[in-house]
This record gives C-alpha cells, structure tokens and sequence, in this order.
C-alpha cells in the first residue's frame, strides 16, 4: 500500500497525523509497561536470584548420602568406587550451580581425598582426582578474596587477622583443613619434585596455620595432625623447607592426640612419628600405640579408615617381629 492510497483511506476528521500517532502509541505502551512492571510482585525476582543457591543445597544433600555410603561395598580398606564418585559427583554440580561455595568446596575435597586415597589404586588414575580438588580448592579462595574484605589469602596470615576476617564463616575452617589434605595428597602423588616446584609444603603448612586459628579441633584437631604429619613426612630442602622440624611434628601430632585421643588417625601418625624422630623411651611409646591399634575394632562409620590404621599397625608390628 502506498502512502498516497493510505491517505486516502483516512477519515477526514482532526485525528493526529500517523507518525505522531505512532509517537503517541509508543508512550503508552512505554507508560503501560512501566505501570506493569511496578505492580509485579518482587517475589518471582527473589526466587529467580535464590535458584541456584537451592540447585546447589540440593545437589549438597545428595552429596551427602553418598558420603556416608562410601564404606559401602568395601573390602579391607579399599573402598568400592560407586559411592563416593556419586558423592563427589553431586558436590560437582552443586559447584556449578553455585561457583565457588565453600560449603560445596569442601564436601567435595573431602570426597576427593577419599575417592583418591581409598577408591584408586592406581597413581595415573588419581591424578586427575587431586587436580580437580586443587582447581575447586582456587576457585573457593578466589571467592572469599572477593566476598570478605582485607582477605588475600591463607600465606603468612595472621592468626588473629584470619579470626576477624572470617571468625564468622563457620564454613572456612573446613575448607582450609581440606584444601591442606588435598594439596599433601596432590604433592605425594606427583613427587617430591613437583610438589617442592609447586611450593606444597607451604601450602600445606599456610592452610594448617589457618585451620588451627580458626578452629583447632576440627576434624579432631585436623589442622594439628596434618601440620605435624608435613613437619615429620617433608624433606628438608634448603631455601624450600628449612622451616621443617622433626620436634615440631611430635609437638603437633601429640596436640591433635590431646585433642582427640581415640583417633586412630591421630594415634598412628603420631607413632610413626615416635619411631622415625623420637628417642629409645619415645619410640617403645610408639610400639605400645601401634598394639594397641593393630587390635582395633573399625568403627561402622569409618569402616574404611580403621581398616587402614589396623593394617598398617600391624604391618609395623610386623617388620619388628611383634
């Protein structure tokens, strides 16, 4: 239709001429729009914003039932490798859901480390385990670098200034106990020479440091066992290492056993540590411990893990024709 044949069709009335009618239509489609939005309700925006945060505690919650099923199906202290991979599976997505979280974080390191330690034989295939707990264990850092002001980073911080920063972060402790389980775990697997090039050792001391400053008694004094286990396990390189104390690590390991004396884990790394630095009194202290634990019972909810501690006890007990 051409312009001339459309305003012939026009009433001849005062109506606007049609690019101001356009005009007009235009500013109260604007104005209705407007008047529409306001009116909205500001609960749908909510729920769209809260979305991935309930993807994600959902994701957390199967995680979860996976965990505690990680003794399913095990033989000995070798774990079978559905549950657990379901575990950290679930936690994965939870990451994606929700980037960085530390509640998801440190679930999933945890489910890592046991996935690798006690799930896979096999030193290729668990690399790439402890790959993706030292990308999560990054991405959760880089997070609370963004989210909590003055925080940089675990390296040479203050005790009391991680206890302001984040003291109320019940989350944080956890994840810097993990992340140091993660990153020992990362190291072992790739040798002393890629572990001293990636600074693991101090990575693993820094993230003890903040573990115990926030909470010593995680994990049953986990900050303390993994802190004396590096200072007693480390080799001491000069102008890497120097720092590495063999009576630091007996210190460390007997206050994690003060702390949670009935822990195998605990009992065993401090035995080894007895035996390899202690003197002739300390290390008949070490084969007394290392009875005892060659007798233990495995608990149902650590099945997996005493297995390990009673075998290696006896293993110890063994060797010296106990």
């Amino acid at each position: 239709m051409t312009a001339r044949m459309t305003r012939s069709v026009l009433p001849a009335t005062s109506s606007p001429p049609p690019a101001r009618r356009r005009g007009v239509a235009w500013i109260t489609a604007a104005l209705l729009a407007a008047l529409l939005t306001a009116s909205q309700p500001s609960r749908p925006v909510a729920a769209a914003a809260s979305a991935p945060a309930a993807d994600a505690a959902a994701a957390i919650e199967r995680g979860d039932v996976g965990w505690e099923r990680r003794a399913e199906g095990h033989r000995g202290d070798r774990a079978a490798p559905g549950p657990i991979a379901a575990a950290a599976a679930a936690y994965e997505e939870a990451l994606a859901a929700d980037p960085g979280e530390p509640a998801a974080t440190w679930r999933l390191l945890r489910a890592l480390y046991f996935q690798g330690d006690y799930a896979t034989a096999d030193r290729d295939a668990k690399a790439p385990i402890y790959d993706r707990g030292r990308a999560a264990c990054g991405a959760a850092l880089d997070r609370l670098a963004r989210e909590v002001p003055g925080f940089e980073g675990v390296e040479d911080a203050p005790a009391e200034a991680l206890r302001t920063r984040l003291g109320d972060r019940p989350d944080a402790a956890k994840l810097f106990f993990w992340c140091a389980v993660n990153w020992g775990l990362w190291g072992e697997n790739h040798g002393k020479l890629a572990a001293a090039r990636a600074g693991v050792a101090s990575k693993v001391r820094d993230f003890c440091l903040a573990t115990i400053a926030l909470d010593e008694r995680y994990e049953q004094g986990g900050g303390h066992r993994i802190l004396g286990r590096l200072h007693s396990e480390a080799p001491e390189i000069p102008f890497i290492t120097g720092w590495v104390d063999r009576e630091t690590a007996i210190a460390e390991l007997r206050r994690a056993n003060a702390i949670a004396p009935d822990d195998p884990i605990n009992r065993i790394f401090l035995a080894e540590a007895l035996l390899d630095h202690g003197d002739a009194r300390q290390q008949e202290e070490a084969w007394v411990i290392l009875t005892g634990l060659g007798r233990l019972e495995p608990r149902a909810e650590k099945a997996v893990e005493d297995e390990r501690v009673r075998r290696l006890a006896r293993e110890h007990l063994e060797r010296r024709g106990g």
